[in-house]
């Protein structure tokens, strides 16, 4: 058969992506909503390229992007209402919820079979998957900027580990949020340059790409660990991630640099998880 150059991995989960996602984050800057849905633009070409979408057989794969499609479309209707933050412990409890459910149903197949041996195991990918969305939560009333670089980090680390621990499709899913994030973030980088003072401060990144990132590290990464030879010390790693880029950045003028700073702190936690996975997956010699 032959193969084009769209069957070759690097396009399908990095190049395509980041060209999609900067192509709808730049015409859809002025709206931070609409801007949000440059992640899941990047994660369904991605998708569409490698393995196309279909729902049937409902495998977990297929389960994680419907729910990835769901969650920018919560995005957009919390980002409709008139959304106080006298509430936000109700709406972070609530998504919490849904991070842990959308998690157990993932997983369901392995726990079914095996229920005793994995509750103490999936007692710990909930709590992951539910931290994950609950901080990406967070980040919507974080910067942009910082909004970019939690999903830019998270994705290409979960992207990476999955990958060398054996899930090539998992590993394309996790990428396709690093890309994207990444497009995402040099829109907001490019277009914020030489702004007004409190631009920054102001504009706040909204629940669509957050939503729609933190369901992605949510999901794809204890995945990853159960069907695939990442090792679950992996998860905590990857959870410290978008922790960091809460740091507040004051300084507009120097945003390029404390942004590639902020990526550069992040990339430690993504490296050792890399290392960890390497040796799980057997390609390191110690």
């Amino acid at each position: 058969m032959e193969t084009t150059l769209f069957d070759h991995p690097a396009i399908q989960s990095g190049v395509a992506p980041f060209v999609i996602a900067l192509i709808v984050a730049g015409i859809f800057y002025r709206f931070k909503a609409l801007a949000g849905l440059a992640i899941v633009s990047g994660f369904v070409v991605s998708v569409l390229l490698s393995s196309g979408i279909s729902l049937e057989p409902l495998t977990s794969t297929r389960k994680i992007t419907l729910l990835v499609l769901i969650a920018p479309i919560l995005g957009l209707l919390l980002s409709s209402v008139s959304y106080s933050r006298l509430y936000s412990k109700i709406w972070l409890n609530v998504f919490y919820t849904l991070g842990a459910l959308a998690m157990l149903w993932v997983v369901w197949p392995v726990l079914s079979r095996h229920p005793v041996d994995m509750l103490i195991p999936v007692a710990g990918y909930l709590i992951y998957a539910a931290w994950m969305v609950g901080v990406f939560f967070r980040l919507s009333e974080a910067t942009a900027v910082a909004a970019g670089t939690a999903a830019t980090a998270s994705g290409f680390g979960v992207g990476l580990t999955a990958l060398i621990g054996a899930s090539a499709l998992l590993g394309q899913m996790g990428l396709s949020l690093g890309a994207a994030g990444a497009a995402y973030l040099f829109i907001q980088l490019f277009f914020k340059r030489g702004s007004q003072p409190g631009d920054l401060q102001d504009g706040e990144a909204g629940f669509t790409v957050t939503l729609t990132s933190g369901f992605m590290a949510a999901l794809i990464l204890p995945a990853a660990v159960v069907y695939a030879k990442v090792p679950w010390i992996v998860l905590p790693l990857i959870a410290i991630v978008p922790l960091v880029a809460f740091y507040p950045f004051e300084d507009e003028s120097r945003i390029w640099k404390n942004t590639v700073t902020l990526l550069a702190v992040m990339a430690l936690p993504v490296a050792y998880a890399i290392y960890l996975t390497l040796q799980s997956a057997g390609t390191m010699v110690m």
